[in-house]
């Protein structure tokens, strides 16, 4: 009788991209979690067979193709709708863009490859989990990263999430992948590995019931009174100069009956779609002069250019009885700015390019905003768990401000939001999170969503949010003990058995 692996001969990278391409149904806004992790075990699986270096890396790339392109297909309804590509063009760059992602799951297989002759319960157990974590890593950097659909963020629901404060949303990624392994090894292996396995599981049990106990942070302060309001502007018209009194008024007309009751307003990323230096004797001034009566404070995405360097930074400017500014560090590339822009004007013909590059913030990334210290990011940035600890635990809450609209009607705005949660979990802080048109929401530090509006309304989410104080570990150290870690056990495996099979 033909074994598995026989079966399949000829059919692995057709089946290494179906079992990459409904992956994305266990994240947000399907949370239908048991896919993935029947997903990443069988390409667990068929990993298991010998092959050359070559074969297994080309495995890994199918499974990739397949994972991205069933979860980040959304890029089109920017490309097409809102810079200017046909659909043709538009399909073209999207499929490109996958593609290229999902190189960087060369990696898995580049690793993977050099512990062939590793016993089945090593490579699933150790090596497979360890493999896929760095790989992530990887890709969460590699030419300025792409952390999305990072297997940790889908669990943000689950008692793994407990692990978040801990090794971050990469070290729930790896207990997740170190338990698919054990599951392989307990329907395939033998009495003591199926122990082995079965042991593994309840150590992964364990410790995310465990850590789910520890109280890694305390309140600090009364909870403040926050006002978000989510205009509802449409992507297509925001930019109109026809139309940038009317938007902005509908902004100020919507948080009137909210300010008196309110310790802090925020508007969500470039609300007012213009320039400081242009608006402020019209519009600055005089809401400076607004909140200074009332003694809270106005957070308002805009762009500002620096009077000194010149710069243009997407930016989010503090309105109150002092003003401040922040600016946007982590740029999205071939958005926000694009490499050797003037030497690519020829892609005008094909697709909107941006008159100017924006400039990265290199200023603090905290601000005090009713009374507290708080985080402040940027629509983007707040998929970079290891640059969101920058400014904490100083920091008693995150902020983020984000403009969505670009993927109107797409599945994007709730992965976005999942992402945003796993954040807070990670900080142990209350993040409140402004948009456009979705999603809008309070969350706590347990990365749960404690309100929110529904999309594509205008609306205003007024809710309570408290302030929180101390240091997870995760905040502490970041990604510096993980990833180490999982180097340096790939390393020592590699080096006892490197002599074993000569």
């Amino acid at each position: 009788m033909l074994s598995f692996h026989e079966r399949i001969s000829g059919w692995e990278y057709l089946l290494a991209f179906l079992l990459g391409l409904p992956a994305f149904l266990a994240f947000a806004p399907f949370e239908f979690r048991p896919l993935l992790w029947l997903s990443l075990a069988l390409f667990f699986w068929i990993n298991l067979r010998p092959m050359p270096s070559g074969q297994r890396m080309r495995l890994a790339w199918c499974y990739g193709i397949g994972l991205f392109a069933g979860g980040v297909h959304w890029i089109y309804v920017s490309i097409h709708f809102f810079g200017g590509a046909n659909s043709l063009i538009a399909g073209v760059m999207v499929c490109l863009f996958v593609l290229m992602v999902a190189l960087t799951l060369l990696l898995f297989g580049w690793l993977t490859a050099r512990f062939p002759y590793q016993v089945r319960s090593v490579r699933l157990l150790l090596v497979f989990p360890a493999a896929w974590t760095l790989t992530e890593w990887f890709r969460s950097w590699f030419l300025t990263g792409f952390p999305w659909l990072l297997i940790g963020n889908s669990q943000i629901d689950s008692p793994l999430a407990a692990l978040a404060p801990v090794l971050g949303v990469l070290g729930v990624g790896w207990f997740m992948a170190t338990a698919c392994g054990a599951l392989v090894l307990l329907v395939l292996g033998r009495l003591r590995e199926r122990l082995l396995a079965l042991g593994t599981l309840i150590l992964v049990a364990g410790c995310s019931f465990g850590l789910g106990q520890v109280a890694w942070v305390q309140p600090v302060g009364e909870p403040l009174r926050v006002s978000m309001v989510q205009g509802n502007i449409a992507q297509q018209d925001k930019w109109v100069p026809a139309y940038r009194t009317a938007h902005i008024q509908k902004y100020i007309d919507l948080m009137q009956p909210y300010i008196m009751n309110s310790d802090l307003v925020i508007w969500p990323e470039t609300a007012v779609p213009g320039y400081y230096h242009e608006l402020n004797d019209a519009l600055f001034k005089p809401l400076q002069t607004l909140f200074a009566r009332t003694g809270s404070d106005l957070l308002t995405g805009v762009f500002y250019t620096d009077p000194d360097t010149r710069g243009v930074y997407n930016a989010i400017l503090k309105v109150g009885t002092e003003m401040d500014v922040y600016g946007k560090r982590h740029l999205v590339p071939f958005s926000e700015y694009i490499p050797l822009l003037d030497y690519l004007r020829w892609m005008e013909r094909f697709v909107i390019l941006p008159y100017d590059n924006v400039t990265p913030w290199r200023g603090s990334t905290v601000m005090e905003l009713a009374g507290q210290p708080m985080r402040l990011s940027v629509c983007y940035e707040d998929a970079y768990g290891s640059e969101m600890i920058d400014g904490l635990p100083g920091a008693t809450m995150l902020v983020n401000v984000s403009n969505d609209g670009w993927f109107s009607g797409s599945i994007q705005p709730r992965q976005h939001a999942e992402i945003a949660r796993m954040r807070a979990r990670e900080a142990g802080r209350y993040l409140l999170r402004a948009t456009n048109n979705g999603v809008s929401a309070v969350i706590d530090f347990h990365g749960q969503v404690v309100a929110t509006v529904p999309p594509y309304q205008e609306a205003v989410l007024q809710a309570e949010a408290q302030p929180m104080q101390g240091a997870t570990p995760f905040v502490r150290w970041g990604n510096r003990l993980l990833i180490p870690l999982l180097s340096l056990l790939l390393l020592v495996i590699w080096w006892q058995g490197r002599g074993k099979f000569r």
